[in-house]
């Protein structure tokens, strides 16, 4: 139905509408229409269905008829209920599961509960069934009806039988259901914790938080066939949780997020907008006696929040940007101070993000490793500034080692770097009399020539990969006509034309090329491929090889 501001009457249902049509529009942009349906129904706090302010006269007349009395301008609660089929069979083809601020997390994670089986994708019953089939329940009745035959043989006139004339066997229901209770149900979560196992019980508040997520993320990850119908809604998943840990609960949602239908947080804790590449965020606040919702696509929030703030004359109580990247700061910061701190690795881009976790991959894993793209040498910049007044302030306290690496763009962002122990901000830049990649501090020399991530990469690996896009871009056909290129930087591999640099440089800059062709890149690379000297001094920043030992 096209519904407008003009077929509802009330001045807050105005602006709604106004606020949807807009976000409709959008929508239709970025979707086939013909092809999905957007149904605004749910239930309201009596669990009777609702469609809220598009219960209005336009709906009225679509199903009811034109001729309907001018005066009728919403249905009936009774009229209402010839939508719950509608409404039962969207959520018999989802799984939904919430998990609340206050949650008892021994209950909710035992096997046999709802949530932990939507998150598996399989019933305990459906578990069960796959490995105690009606055969085998078929074979113990036999034998046990077997049993009391001979029993009965042996007592002559008596025998053991059921009140009724039927006797009755054993169910499968009633099998599964002594499986569960008497193997499944004296069973509770525990965590590792060296050669031990502590009960979830036995966590603090923010670890039992963590543990949720973690066996969440888990179960979708590597047990679910696919979370295509599954809707997660998390309420304040930083709850009790130290700001240290923050940022790894909402990267673990995030991940979760890219394997499921949808995922929904409520949260207080601004730090995941600057490290989120997708998703939208619902900023609420109040004015006066009305709650403003404003939708920000975290692609580009920077600029939407820029125009936000601009446009919303005062309304908005504080600046989304600052909030947000003032917690990411702190996450930083206080994760990276201890005796197991975390390291951290700043980069411009998703694409960096994708060849620097695939080198760097086992400090991931063995030296808490976190590489964050943030979307831009400006916002690479912003970061920087910020974490040198934190970590000036917890300079004797740092330990972790923290990492800011930009490309040399054309028009250079410059600022002033510090020399700091811990905390170091470079810029890599090609030199084309030694064919070599340097790391230099932003305001060194050199400022030139322009370098990105796709110009110091394996050479030889790099247009192997790429030739396997010319099939489908005419425009790099030209590599055909090349040998083998070298294991020197990419840029320096190949002798190309000017012209053919423009090319390649215009490939990456079509769509998500960079990001496609960074997967692909990743995907072949070998153990046997020379790793670039660049990475290599990136790495024993981060991770310094031990010392030889002295004789």
């Amino acid at each position: 139905m096209e519904i407008t501001d003009a077929d509802v009457g009330s001045v807050s249902h105005k602006t709604q509408i106004r606020k949807f049509v807009a976000h409709r529009n959008s929508l239709a942009l970025a979707f086939p229409m013909d092809e999905y349906y957007l149904i605004p129904i749910g239930i309201d706090r009596g669990h009777e269905v609702s469609l809220s302010m598009f219960n209005c006269r336009k709906l009225v007349e679509l199903h009811l008829g034109a001729e309907t009395e001018a005066g009728t301008t919403a249905l009936t609660e009774f009229q209402l209920k010839e939508f719950k089929p509608l409404l039962d069979k969207i959520k018999a083809s989802t799984d939904y599961i919430y998990i609340p601020k206050e949650i008892d997390s021994d209950s909710f994670t035992k096997l046999e509960t709802k949530e932990i089986q939507s998150l598996m994708g399989e019933s305990l019953n459906q578990i069960i069934e796959g490995l105690v089939s009606a055969d085998v329940i078929r074979d113990i009745n036999g034998q046990l009806n077997s049993f009391l035959d001979t029993l009965s043989e042996e007592l002559v006139d008596y025998s053991y039988r059921t009140r009724t004339n039927r006797q009755q066997n054993l169910k499968k229901q009633d099998v599964y259901n002594l499986i569960v209770q008497a193997f499944f149900n004296i069973r509770m979560l525990h965590r590792k914790q060296g050669d031990a196992w502590l009960e979830i019980n036995s966590l603090s508040s923010g670890e039992k938080q963590k543990a949720i997520i973690d066996v969440a993320h888990s179960l979708i990850k590597n047990h679910r066939a696919s979370g295509d119908n599954l809707i997660l809604a998390v309420d304040e998943p930083e709850s009790s949780l130290h700001m240290s840990a923050c940022f790894d609960q909402f990267a673990a949602l995030y991940e979760i997020s890219r394997s499921c239908r949808q995922l929904l947080f409520a949260t207080h804790w601004y730090g995941f907008f600057p490290t989120i590449e997708s998703g939208s965020a619902a900023v609420i606040t109040k004015t006066g006696e009305e709650h403003v919702v404003d939708l920000i696509n975290l692609a580009n929030h920077r600029e939407q929040v820029r125009q936000l703030t601009r446009g919303s004359r005062g309304t908005l109580p504080y600046d989304v940007r600052l909030k947000s990247i003032n917690d990411f700061v702190q996450s930083i910061i206080t994760s990276s101070i201890g005796e197991d701190p975390y390291n951290w690795l700043i980069c411009e881009g998703s694409s960096e993000k994708v060849y620097l976790s695939s080198y760097l991959k086992d400090l991931i894993t063995e030296k808490r490793l976190r590489i964050i793209p943030v979307g831009g040498a400006k916002e690479v910049k912003r970061l920087y500034q910020h974490l040198s007044v934190s970590y000036e302030e917890f300079k004797d306290e740092v330990t972790g080692k923290i990492y800011l690496l930009s490309d040399t763009d054309a028009e250079l962002v410059q600022y002033d770097v510090r020399n700091f122990d811990n905390l170091h901000c470079r810029r890599m830049v090609t030199a084309r009399a030694t064919k070599s990649v340097s790391l230099v501090n932003i305001n060194s020399n050199p400022v030139s020539p322009k370098t990105e991530i796709e110009d110091v990469l394996n050479g030889k690996h790099f247009y192997e990969t790429l030739r396997t896009f010319v099939p489908g871009n005419h425009t790099l056909a030209f590599l055909n006509g090349y040998g083998e290129a070298t294991e020197e930087p990419s840029f320096f591999a190949l002798d190309l034309r000017d012209s053919e640099r423009e090319a390649i440089e215009r490939f990456f800059d079509e769509g998500n090329n960079k990001f496609i062709f960074a997967e692909k890149y990743v995907a072949g690379r070998t153990t046997e491929m020379a790793v670039p000297g660049w990475i290599t001094e990136i790495r024993n920043w981060l991770a310094p090889p031990a010392a030889s030992p002295t004789r």
